[in-house]
């Protein structure tokens, strides 16, 4: 049987990843590893969803960062004049190839709740950039019709901001500690209306109208208002709008729908025109929960790799950034520490040769292999792959460089307590190949990690 994934579930399962940070019923890392190349030419392949691609990651593990903040997100649209925008619409799937909402300049979220059009119908482009932090819907002289949800701080904008995504909201309860704009998104909350006409879409335009017909809205609520105009030429009814209040260009959506039926009236049409009312599908009104307006069926995770951080290796690359749900330490307990060293380490008792960064090494009597991560003064940081094999070395055996001149001989093979989070515990929810990112004491690496449902 036909069936589907309503958005509403979608939203669901991001909140509740977004509740389980807050709460701290789970425990997110950010995963890096790969120092060893892709192929001759290190081309990036493109993940496959399967436990063995898991397992690769895992195995080329160096090390994990505790997630420092998680938040729901958006696709970013930024306000730019002359585009033309949707206006919301309850019988859209997804999003519209118009975004239906925006951010202005000042990083202020605004949904459009009707599209400017002209005399003709016809949607016309935004020219005025939507400002202010009003509590109620406003159109402005381009004939859009903006609704302000939040401000999006600059704390945040650094967090949760990237080129494709922004950050999106719930504000919760506020207190003498909160900030203007935590204060401002709690007051939009508290003014929002269930049950408003959001706006009214012309299925049908009639034919033999000679003068405007009446608009009449009917259903469970009462307030809305709206007017109409027909083009002379054709008979025709071409656009529909919510009444303008008079009042600081504030528009009338009513409240209270939960049903409505539009119907047109009068006018000397020999067809009547049809239309239906579009009622915003948040229950408690729009701007009560940003999250639910938009749709944010998308979680961002952020971190970031300082380079005075301990256990991630300096002067060594990565091409893979994973997400790892509650890791565990090399003892089977559960990993709490905010940063781990996902390689085994050995202890040489002599260093004939030095030794160097992503070599392989193989012991001369176990003819066990594995990549060469860091070399610090008597010892060797390493990890073992389906390429190398996943043999044990043996200690006080001769240890040398396949393809280098490095060789020295172990004291011990496996020092205790390495690594310190086991590579192969907790959930793996995300692996994102790339090119190599080199790591320096100089360089912060931002990450930022986004699952979409």
């Amino acid at each position: 049987m036909p069936a589907i994934i309503t958005d509403e579930l979608k939203q669901l399962i991001a909140r509740d990843f977004f509740d389980q940070f807050v709460l701290g019923t789970a425990d997110y890392y950010a995963g890096i590893g790969r120092s060893e190349q892709w192929d001759s030419q290190d081309t990036v392949p493109i993940p496959v969803n399967t436990p063995g691609e898991i397992e690769k990651f895992q195995n080329s593990l160096q090390a994990v960062k505790k997630i420092e903040g998680v938040s729901q997100v958006v696709p970013r649209n930024n306000w730019s004049s002359g585009q033309i925008y949707s206006q919301f619409d309850d019988l859209q799937a997804g999003y519209p190839a118009n975004p239906y909402y925006i951010m202005n300049s000042n990083n202020h979220v605004y949904m459009c709740l009707e599209t400017g059009r002209n005399l003709f119908g016809v949607a016309v482009p935004s020219t005025v950039e939507p400002t202010g932090s009003n509590l109620k819907s406003f159109r402005l002289a381009d004939g859009y019709v903006w609704k302000f949800l939040y401000t999006i701080s600059a704390a945040r904008a650094n967090d949760f901001m990237s080129s494709n995504f922004m950050p999106v909201q719930k504000q919760g309860l506020t207190d003498s500690n909160s900030t203007g704009i935590q204060l401002q998104q709690e007051e939009v909350q508290d003014a929002a209306a269930p049950g408003e006409i959001l706006n009214i879409i012309l299925v049908d335009g009639g034919a033999g109208y000679t003068s405007n017909p009446n608009i009449t809205i009917g259903g469970t609520g009462t307030g809305a208002r709206a007017v109409c105009d027909i083009d002379s030429a054709t008979g025709e009814l071409v656009r529909i709008r919510m009444s303008d209040s008079g009042a600081f260009n504030h528009v009338v959506h009513g409240a209270g729908y939960t049903r409505a039926k539009v119907t047109i009236t009068g006018g000397g049409a020999t067809v009547d025109a049809k239309a239906r009312a579009v009622i915003g599908t948040n229950d408690s009104g729009v701007g009560r929960d940003p999250r639910i307006d938009l749709k944010s069926a998308g979680i961002m995770f952020h971190s970031k790799l300082e380079g005075s951080d301990s256990d991630l290796i300096i002067d060594q690359d990565f091409r893979q950034v994973g997400l790892i749900r509650n890791p565990k330490d090399y003892a089977g307990s559960k990993f709490t520490r905010t940063t781990g060293s996902a390689l085994k380490r050995m202890e040489l008792s002599s260093i004939i040769t030095a030794f160097t960064q992503d070599k392989i090494m193989e012991g001369a009597t176990s003819l066990a292999q594995a990549y060469i991560d860091e070399v610090d003064s008597n010892g060797l940081y390493y990890h073992q792959t389906s390429v190398t094999g996943f043999d044990d070395f043996v200690d006080g055996e001769l240890v040398e460089e396949v393809n280098g001149a490095g060789e020295g001989i172990i004291d011990s093979a496996h020092q205790p307590g390495t690594p310190e989070v086991d590579p192969m515990s907790g959930a793996v929810l995300y692996i994102d190949n790339r090119g190599p990112i080199e790591r320096s004491a100089a360089q912060a690496e931002d990450i930022k990690i986004i699952i979409q449902f």
